[in-house]
């Protein structure tokens, strides 16, 4: 058997951009098929063909290669007459075609003494005596055959592939993830057109959300064959924290955000990216607006690439199921301590200046306490990062615990646990210190990001601090 593999936009370049492209291309095919087996490849314009025993594996591994339009395992002859094709193709699919609606589509690439109407209508006859009927409108099963010189293919199955460019034809990002549906599908998306992407994270949570989010980050980087991706994980309580003290409350996202944008500019220019990702939408949230992004980027020395910039939320979620992050993303807790309840959607540009000003020796530091990891490493840290949160995270407060409500005065107003009192998160450690340590403390908050990360902090300060995850 052969594995058609088809590639599109790359067959219109020319000359060595073409023939680079082309090397990048078997290169990821062959990462991405190495756990198939042996097999051998040999190029047409337009088509790789890979020779291998295990087809399937190969095909499924390859459509998920950028670059990459379609991926068929096929049969493969030599002929002489368009008689001997037809017979050859119609002996393939006699039993499949018997007592079913069936349709032959052809394709044809050379010189031949027939055209592809010809090759479909003789195959179809074939089979429509075997007991197939024709139906090229709502056929049961459809039937390929692909000519090209004196070779014929055969296929009744094709993998989509992503499309696009091969990647790394197109330079180095470094594209912001924070474990969210959006930010993986925007890094998707530039990927898919050539880009090698790093990643960084910017970490506000404890070891339960990092783990979560560095198993997204893992199933993206499962596309990026032909590169090893490097992921920086930055800590970014003491920006959090920064802004909580410093900045008007109506800013906090606004100021949060430049943050990301400054420390994403360091690192990019530490790992030689041409550019920055965001997943960012247009006005789907305060600080996404045009006003909001405009002041975010003022003065960002490197082009900032906003791929979901005019896509709407169904579109993203769907974009996510299709490359198999979505599901992951909604396991990631949220971080539930720096967003206001009237945020501004707009920021002056001395506003801006002073948010420099007050955040900037934060950020330098944070971007060079970062950690870095291989996409090969990923699967490791995340194991481990979850077993050591496993134990913060609790379903029911034990008796006599001191329950703590991390939201904000209206949530809590509304509702809260019974017997839970409200602590703002900057004022934590000075309340379980008036407490004292022979308590134990359960905190909360909208999804149990922040919670947990707290938790981890005291624990690891000597107190017996638990997460109440997802309580609202």
């Amino acid at each position: 058997m052969v594995v058609i593999v088809r590639y599109g936009e790359l067959a219109i370049k020319r000359g060595s951009t073409r023939r680079e492209m082309e090397e990048l291309l078997i290169r990821a095919i062959r990462e991405a098929t190495s756990e198939c087996g042996t097999s051998t490849m040999r190029r047409e314009p337009g088509r790789i063909f890979i020779y291998s025993e295990n087809d399937e594996c190969v095909a499924a591994r390859a459509a998920r290669v950028f670059g990459v339009v379609s991926a068929s395992p096929a049969h493969e002859t030599t002929f002489d007459s368009l008689e001997e094709l037809a017979r050859w193709a119609a002996g393939l699919w006699a039993k499949e075609v018997a007592g079913r609606k069936f349709a032959v589509r052809a394709h044809r690439v050379g010189v031949h003494n027939f055209t592809s109407r010809d090759v479909a209508a003789r195959v179809g006859a074939l089979l429509a005596e075997a007991g197939g009927k024709v139906d090229l409108e709502r056929p049961d099963v459809e039937l390929y055959i692909e000519v090209r010189a004196n070779r014929a293919y055969a296929f009744d199955k094709e993998y989509r592939g992503p499309g696009g460019l091969p990647l790394g034809s197109e330079g180095k990002v470094l594209a912001l993830v924070s474990g969210g549906i959006d930010s993986p599908v925007a890094a998707w998306y530039i990927m898919r057109r050539g880009a090698y992407a790093d990643i960084l994270h910017c970490n506000l949570g404890g070891s339960l959300a990092l783990s979560a989010t560095l198993k997204v980050i893992e199933r993206l980087l499962e596309w990026s064959y032909g590169y090893n991706a490097r992921v920086y994980v930055a800590d970014c309580a003491k920006i959090a924290d920064s802004i909580r003290r410093n900045i008007d409350s109506h800013l906090w996202s606004i100021a949060f955000k430049r943050a990301l944008y400054r420390l994403a500019e360091v690192i990019a220019r530490r790992a030689k990216a041409q550019a920055i990702v965001t997943g960012e939408s247009l006005g789907q949230v305060s600080s996404q607006t045009l006003q909001a992004l405009s002041a975010v980027e003022k003065d960002i020395d490197m082009p900032v690439l906003r791929p979901l910039i005019g896509l709407d939320k169904e579109e993203i979620v769907e974009a996510a199921k299709r490359i198999g992050t979505y599901e992951l993303s909604t396991q990631v807790p949220e971080y539930c301590a720096i967003f206001s309840r009237e945020p501004r959607r707009w920021a002056s540009t001395a506003e801006i200046e002073a948010i420099d000003l007050a955040l900037w020796d934060i950020i330098q530091a944070t971007a060079t306490e970062a950690k870095v990891y291989k996409k090969t490493e990923l699967r490791e840290v995340a194991t481990s990062l979850s077993s050591e949160a496993h134990s913060v995270v609790i379903d029911q407060p034990p008796p006599g615990a001191v329950i703590v409500d991390l939201r904000d005065e209206e949530s809590y107003a509304k509702w809260h646990l019974p017997g839970a009192v409200r602590v703002d998160v900057d004022k934590v450690f000075d309340f379980v210190e008036k407490m004292g340590r022979d308590n134990v403390y359960v905190f909360y908050c909208y999804t149990g990001g922040l919670s947990a990360d707290v938790a981890e902090r005291l624990r690891k300060s000597g107190y017996k601090a638990y997460s109440l995850l997802r309580k609202s």
